[in-house]
């Protein structure tokens, strides 16, 4: 019975067994990217707008088994990344930088912020790292904003290292977990904003990342409609109170305030 090749395999046997296999396949080894991988991931970044990260592959159902296998290594990643560049030129490059210009944080970001910047409509500013309390460090991924309003409707939370099963494998995996669980309870106080979050396993399937992008930018419209309605509303009962004082006072201009948000 013949003994199955490793990336440590040496001899004379083993590197001619090799150079067979690159006459035939251009691989260098089991562990390089195949076509069919490299066709796949191809048509996962251009869905998604960015190269999906190594850990998303587990989530990606049997076609991308090998590619998981891959990403056990940093190494073997990488290579697969430069062969997807030269491959596919014109498509997107991995990096934190997104298409408009924006850095993130990291790569899962990334691939949300592509999703979502296409999606924000106008009444709405799609907000990066927004802090959500005075005085303590205390920050989201994304916000949906008001344009007139430093306070999100929405906050948007990447767990770019777990799935929706919340599986850890790692310490800083379930370190991660628990920084969620105190945000999540921060978000459920009365007064606070709506609180979405965007697991790898969605990531994975950009049908379902659109469709929940879509539903956090939805809710955020909602919530701004309905702030509007009740200003309206607290505006007309002041009119109606001060109605008569105010038609004994001179008419005083307001200076305009100008805001440039950061991120």
């Amino acid at each position: 019975m013949r003994s199955q090749i490793t990336r440590h395999q040496t001899g004379r046997s083993a590197s001619s067994h090799s150079i067979r296999r690159l006459r035939h396949t251009r691989r260098l080894s089991p562990w390089d990217a195949t076509d069919e991988d490299l066709q796949f991931m191809a048509a996962l970044t251009e869905r998604l707008g960015a190269p999906p990260v190594s850990n998303m592959m587990r989530y990606c159902g049997p076609e991308a088994r090998h590619l998981d296998q891959l990403g056990e290594s940093l190494g073997d990643w990488r290579r697969m990344l430069e062969a997807l560049a030269r491959r596919y030129p014109d498509l997107p490059q991995s990096g934190q930088r997104a298409s408009d210009g924006t850095t993130l944080d990291s790569a899962p970001e990334r691939i949300v912020w592509e999703t979502l910047v296409q999606m924000v409509p106008d009444e709405l500013e799609l907000c990066c790292h927004p802090w959500l309390e005075e005085g303590r460090y205390l920050r989201s991924d994304f916000g949906l904003c008001a344009p007139d309003d430093d306070i999100p409707l929405v906050c948007i939370e990447v767990m770019g290292m777990l799935g929706s099963d919340r599986i850890c494998r790692a310490d800083v995996e379930e370190a991660t977990l628990d920084r969620l669980a105190k945000k999540q309870d921060w978000f459920s106080q009365p007064g606070r904003p709506l609180l979405r979050v965007i697991w790898l396993d969605m990531m994975a399937h950009p049908d379902w990342l659109e469709a929940i992008c879509t539903e956090a930018i939805e809710a955020a419209v909602a919530q701004l409609v309905c702030n509007r309605e009740e200003r309206r509303s607290s505006g007309r009962r002041t009119s109606a109170r001060g109605a008569e004082q105010g038609r004994q006072l001179p008419l005083r201009g307001r200076t305009r305030e100008y805001r440039v948000r950061k991120n």
